[in-house]
């Protein structure tokens, strides 16, 4: 089966790749600039493969879906600078994240650096693989933790999965799902060298600032002052300031504004989302984003991105001449 690369040019690019396997996805950028990269899709028969490269460094929250598990490993070199964050934890060796079985959402950073691969499967298939290989005990691991690593992660899945994308189309699908499901087995089975991490409990000023992300990201249209984020999540302006700073390293209104910047661009960008929302040029779709002030809002629009909101548009209108 060929991979599948579905380009990014924007935030909204990725929430609408990673909502195929979860719920309510929001994605902040954690530094100015224009989004670009790809995530490539490899679909199995029982299986979801997806990698992630990207040029600038996000934050992704999301909620899971209930009946499927998604194993996670960075495929970068473990000598990266900067390393992803799974819920809370850095991980800063090869390591799979991502499949506890309480988990409820996904809190994800991944710097410039990374470049993550995540494994989709049902519930009901991965319970017949565990059974098919007398593998059961490996539940357990599924039910304390939430990060793994051993010699298996480090040298046999890495390796395998370097390998599936390299060249995918010189193996039959077949054998390739099943060397990819007992290499997975085999990481959650191998206790040589094994470390393991539970699940971080959640502070609440952190889980506010997730909540504003997510707010933000769904709820485009509306306006909001910290205040109203105090009122809506039934927490202080402090505890707010703190979480998002905290998280994300920015202040709630530029969670706020960034997301909304990112969304902006996203609909100049995109014809179709244009046409759909009867937005006629820039000044439309930043007031559709909630910008009031033409000057504010190319001020930041410029320093998000280092051009203005017209040269975006016109960046649309000279592809679709070619087109």
């Amino acid at each position: 089966m060929p991979v599948l690369r579905l380009p990014l040019k924007s935030t909204a690019d990725l929430s609408a790749i990673f909502n195929r396997q979860l719920r309510n996805t929001s994605v902040l950028s954690l530094e100015p600039g224009i989004i670009q990269g790809f995530v490539d899709v490899l679909p199995l028969a029982n299986l979801r493969l997806f990698r992630i490269n990207l040029n600038r460094s996000i934050a992704i929250h999301a909620d899971r879906n209930a009946g499927k598990k998604i194993f996670s490993l960075d495929l970068s070199p473990s000598s990266a600078s900067d390393c992803i964050r799974a819920q809370g934890v850095s991980l800063t060796r090869s390591a799979l994240f991502g499949f506890n079985n309480n988990l409820k959402d996904m809190d994800l950073v991944l710097p410039v650096c990374s470049d993550m691969c995540a494994i989709a499967v049902s519930d009901n298939f991965f319970f017949s693989q565990l059974q098919r290989f007398d593998c059961l005990q490996v539940l357990d691991t599924l039910e304390r933790f939430n990060v793994l690593a051993n010699s298996s992660v480090s040298r046999d899945l890495m390796t395998a999965l370097n390998q599936c994308w390299a060249m995918p189309c010189l193996v039959n699908d077949d054998v390739l799902e099943s060397e990819i499901v007992v290499a997975l087995i085999q990481c959650l089975m191998d206790a040589n060298e094994r470390k393991v991490a539970k699940p971080v409990s959640r502070k609440d000023r952190h889980n506010a600032a997730l909540r504003v992300l997510s707010i933000a990201f769904a709820d485009p249209k509306r306006p909001f002052e910290v205040q109203d984020l105090s009122n809506l999540l039934h927490q202080s302006r402090t505890s707010i300031f703190s979480g998002c700073k905290e998280k994300f390293g920015m202040s709630p209104v530029q969670v706020v504004r960034s997301v909304r910047l990112h969304q902006v661009r996203h609909a100049l960008l995109d014809l179709e989302f244009s046409v759909e929302k009867n937005l006629n040029g820039v000044v439309d779709t930043a007031e559709y984003f909630g910008f009031v002030g033409r000057s504010h809002f190319a001020k930041y629009y410029k320093s998000e991105f280092m051009e203005t909101p017209r040269q975006t548009l016109n960046h649309r209108r000279k592809a679709e001449q070619i087109f």
